[in-house]
């Protein structure tokens, strides 16, 4: 197939239908919800790139994630201003980096750009990819750095390789700006180059092979000492953020038990990946079986280090009872890539054989998902998309309250993150926990709670608003 462009348009549409549901609308992950404040705080003045704050009441001294994210979206916020779509238009142009980062990895390691449609369809059909792309993940912004730290350390053969590896090590850096350790382990990538290499038998001089990777990761691992050291020298007040965020957010995280069981990571990595892997291993199946070929050394190698990297990147995290899922978001285009390197000559070779029916099918198949896709984000613009209740009550009760307005919940809303992340982003209202039973003096104009915590009836007095879940009080005059 000499043109490309249809099946480019038709794996868009296929992602813009996977997150139809949510591009649109003005319901985001809890996360998400809190960066984007941090992020404005910032954009406003009301807090600096070193001592991010979320609200008074809530993460007043935010020292839960290094800042570039938040500090990137905060520029953002100053020239476009303010608002759900431009982080939302923010979270968009981070997916379409990685696109363009994973086709480019993807003719580093030897295949033709046109064939680079055949990554991303693998990237797009893994369901953590699509359903995390527009919640303004710290991981949607970090694979960035990560995928082109990859992309400079893959230079090894190059005369200027310790170049290109000191240049990994600033990316890399980036990458831990972004959401810590989590970003780091392409520090790894030359060795694995190594190991996959001997394995394969690659090798004319083992030891030279050797000494290379050693000076490539060390290469990388100073010029990232040297960033962290050069950042304390020009900004003092990091070293309080990065000595207060790594014994508050790691090492006081290690045993949070959020999982039970610490290889709980590595199973969601496989169930995340198994729609891809089922694909790969059809079409294998089909090429060996049918077609009495086998996978090229080639195709096979980039497979192995590209699994292997998603692996460096997956298995770490078990040290920590504290795992979520899009932890690893970053080495699903590596799975994508290194599935694809397996797969693409017979789909090239069946794409490029068919006839032209085919094709002309193939063009108006493109033209017609991407329209069918526009709509279906159309329909759902404006929308809540989630914690509808919340964010419909919101919207009655808002209008009442002034810009900054502190708010009193009940001690049973107290962990109810994205109620004050809501409140913050419509308003910046600032949701202020307070015992119902021993009022503070003076009380708070407003009250919030959902029902379940008796008002004291001789200070409030309930504003009547048909709300579903959530009650506001006002303060008896």
């Amino acid at each position: 197939m000499k043109k490309s462009w249809p099946a480019y348009t038709f794996v868009a549409s296929v992602f813009l239908m996977l997150i139809s549901g949510s591009l649109l609308t003005t319901g985001m992950f809890m996360d998400g919800l809190i960066y984007g404040n941090v992020a404005d705080n910032m954009a406003s003045g009301a807090c600096t790139f070193w001592h991010p704050m979320h609200s008074p009441s809530l993460l007043a001294d935010f020292y839960e994630h290094p800042p570039l994210v938040m500090g990137l979206l905060a520029l953002l916020y100053k020239v476009f201003g303010t608002h759900i779509w431009v982080t939302r238009l923010f979270t968009m142009l981070t997916t379409v980096l990685t696109a363009w980062l994973t086709v480019r990895l993807w003719h580093r390691l030897g295949n033709d750009r046109r064939t680079g449609w055949l990554p991303l369809l693998l990237w797009v059909l893994i369901p953590a990819m699509s359903r995390n792309a527009h919640d303004n993940m710290l991981e949607c912004t970090m694979v960035i750095f990560v995928l082109s730290a990859v992309l400079c350390l893959l230079h090894h053969n190059s005369t200027k390789r310790l170049l290109w590896s000191a240049l990994g090590g600033v990316f890399l850096f980036l990458a831990f700006l972004c959401k810590g350790f989590t970003g780091l382990y392409p520090f790894a990538l030359p060795m694995i180059v190594w190991v996959v290499d001997w394995a394969m038998g690659r090798h004319t001089n083992m030891g030279r092979a050797l000494l290379q990777a050693l000076s490539d990761t060390l290469m990388a691992v100073g010029t990232f000492a040297l960033c962290f050291a050069a950042t304390g020298l020009l900004f003092p007040e990091s070293v309080v953020y990065f000595e207060t965020y790594l014994s508050h957010q790691v090492l006081g995280n290690l045993n949070t038990p959020v999982v039970s069981n610490r290889w709980t990571i590595v199973w969601n990595f496989f169930e995340q990946t198994i729609i891809v892997w089922a694909i790969a291993l059809v079409i294998v199946g089909v090429m060996v079986k049918k077609e009495r070929c086998r996978i090229a050394r080639a195709d096979l190698r980039n497979f192995w280090i590209c699994l292997l990297l998603a692996l460096a990147g997956v298995l770490p995290i078990a040290i920590s009872l504290k795992q979520h899922g899009f932890y690893i978001l970053t080495v699903y285009p590596l799975v994508a890539v290194g599935l694809g390197a397996i797969i693409h000559e017979p789909v090239t070779r069946w794409t490029a054989n068919a006839g032209k029916g085919f094709r002309n099918v193939l063009y108006i198949l493109a033209l017609v998902s991407l329209a069918g896709a526009i709509v279906l984000n159309v329909i759902h613009y404006g929308k809540p998309g989630r914690d509808i209740a919340m964010q419909e009550d919101m919207r009655l009760i808002a209008p009442l309250l002034q810009e900054g307005e502190q708010v009193g919940i009940p001690m049973s809303l107290a962990q109810e993150w994205s109620l004050y992340a809501y409140y913050y982003r419509e308003k910046h209202i600032d949701l202020k926990r307070v015992d119902l039973q021993q009022m503070p003096t003076p009380a708070p104009r407003h009250l919030l709670t959902d029902g379940r915590d008796p008002v004291p009836q001789d200070l409030y007095s309930p504003t009547g608003l048909a709300t579903q879940t959530y009650k506001l009080y006002t303060l008896k005059q």
